[in-house]
């Protein structure tokens, strides 16, 4: 048995996302596997030149991110009600998931990136950093 009873993995919907959501199973039983999606807010815009409102709301991104979603959560063997999708800055929105579900390990994907990209700081690491339970980053 794991001792792990509750894994959020969280998932870019990359074709390296299979991977990942794989290594979450592997690690404890299916049904205990949380799959989030984060999508960054929409940005409103109006086209001046163009005189076309270019608004995109939360919903539509919404819509538009589901497929994928549930495409993949379904093609794992999970219900689709083991998934969720927010809004905001990705390690932000992890930590609140953590807190709000009480998952006792985080399962997301990490590039290995190096030099300057590595400095500025990637998503895996912000994630890493204020996480308030274990991490594992698996290597895409």
């Amino acid at each position: 048995m794991s001792r792990y009873q509750s894994v959020l993995c969280a998932v870019d919907l990359g074709p390296d996302s299979v991977k990942v959501l794989e290594a979450a199973k592997s690690i404890t039983q299916a049904e205990c596997v949380h799959v989030l999606h984060i999508c960054e807010h929409p940005i409103t815009g109006y086209g001046e030149q163009t005189g076309q409102n270019l608004r995109v709301t939360e919903a539509q991104i919404r819509q538009s991110a589901f497929p994928a979603l549930k495409e993949l959560v379904e093609a794992a063997g999970l219900d689709i009600k083991q998934s969720d999708i927010q809004f905001g800055s990705p390690a932000e929105a992890i930590h609140q998931a953590v807190l709000d579900k009480g998952h006792d390990l985080i399962v997301a994907g990490s590039h290995g990136k190096s030099g300057l990209t590595l400095l500025l700081g990637s998503t895996s690491n912000q994630v890493l950093h204020g996480c308030p339970c274990d991490l594992s980053a698996v290597r895409i």
